[in-house]
């Protein structure tokens, strides 16, 4: 019983392990993404404002600024995307941990029974080769 119990144990630790491993992945990707939205902003504030020049020239680094734009705000949409998983992944981490807990639990309830019940055969056996022993030495005198 302890051994299916422990082999339960460590399925549920896996289990857990598994979800703390996509938490650490989702929360990578969240922190990439912050990332790539900083190198979009370094970019925009690289681009010249020409103060001078054609409309044409104007219009055409206003149209890449709102690319940028664009880009960050499916960036942000992603993000958000992301969030949402890390919100349930949690929730996922939170059953896993309850049932490796529980599961835990049981085992070692199992494991104590049976460490008290073999406590009981050993002193049942010590009492029996007592009077095996005492039971000898009668008869020997």
């Amino acid at each position: 019983m302890t051994k299916q119990l422990a082999n339960l144990v460590k399925i549920a630790k896996q289990k857990l392990d598994t979800q703390e491993k996509s938490l650490l992945r989702n929360q990578t990707l969240i922190a990439r993404k912050y990332a790539d939205i900083d190198s979009i902003n370094i970019q925009i504030a690289t681009i010249p404002i020409p103060s001078s020049g054609s409309f044409s020239a104007y219009q055409s680094q206003k149209d890449s600024i709102q690319a940028y734009l664009y880009e960050i705000h499916e960036i942000q949409i992603q993000i958000g995307i992301l969030k949402q998983e890390q919100e349930y992944i949690k929730q996922q981490i939170r059953i896993a941990h309850l049932e490796h807990e529980k599961t835990l639990y049981l085992y070692n309830q199992a494991k104590d029974a049976q460490t008290i019940e073999n406590n009981k055969k050993e002193v049942k056996q010590l009492d029996e080769v007592t009077i095996m022993l005492h039971t000898r030495q009668k008869h020997v005198k």
